[in-house]
């Protein structure tokens, strides 16, 4: 058996509390910053109304924040829609939440207000993988870029979704399917002035046939142009 060194034990005892009281610092803290990221995706997960100060916004990059002209003009071209969060469905991915804690940390201020650029579907079907963007609403009428995530945007879809932005996209459409048709159509005649008026015919009837049929599919179906549905919750 040893003699017993009073003071070794001593300072055994302190190194031991010190490695205790940093455990218990670390759990702290990580509970803090836990609470932090619940409140934050609380505030994404309810509707809220932006603050009325503006000192702050000059603190903010200027490319990551939008006009909502230039919304308006990307939801347009690619049929989106511009919602408050709270209509997401689906759940907000830790990256965004976390995104919002290192802004409003770095910047010593706290968003109030969150909107999603996000397809029609992203409101409706929460296992949609469509890209939605997360942005945070300003008190002078922009908005500031959050985080995107999802799966990008194939680049065929500015093709497909180009008829549905207002009605003469889809008269342009028209024609040019029209167009196609009567350029494809077999020849009929051998006079040139008669062939021309059948090719007219052919390419006036197409037209006209395909607007008619994709305005009654649209009324059937409650669509509406991507001019007026981008920033409605309530029209298809």
């Amino acid at each position: 058996m040893q003699d017993i060194n009073l003071l070794e034990e001593m300072a055994n005892a302190q190194v031991e509390f010190e490695q205790n009281n940093l455990v218990e610092e670390v759990q702290s803290l990580l509970s803090k910053e836990a609470d932090v990221e619940t409140s934050i995706a609380n505030r994404i997960k309810r509707k809220g109304t932006s603050t009325e100060d503006l000192h702050w916004i000059d603190q903010l990059e200027a490319n990551r924040r939008f006009n909502i002209e230039a919304i308006e003009r990307i939801c347009t071209r690619f049929r989106l829609r511009f919602l408050t969060s709270d209509l997401f469905k689906g759940d907000i991915p830790a990256e965004a939440i976390r995104e919002v804690k290192r802004i409003e940390a770095s910047k010593g201020i706290e968003f109030k207000a969150f909107r999603i650029v996000a397809p029609e579907e992203r409101f409706d079907l929460k296992d949609s993988t469509k890209d939605p963007i997360l942005m945070a609403e300003l008190p002078n009428g922009q908005f500031y870029y959050i985080f995107q995530w999802g799966d990008d945007m194939k680049w065929y879809q500015e093709i497909l979704k180009y008829p549905f932005r207002h009605i003469g996209a889809l008269a342009a459409s028209s024609a040019l399917i029209g167009l196609i048709v009567a350029f494809l159509a077999p020849q009929q005649f051998e006079a040139v002035k008669a062939e021309f008026f059948f090719r007219f015919f052919m390419f006036s009837l197409t037209t006209c046939l395909v607007m008619t049929l994709a305005i009654i599919t649209a009324i059937m179906n409650s669509k509406d142009f991507s001019e007026n549905v981008w920033n409605s919750k309530f029209i298809r």
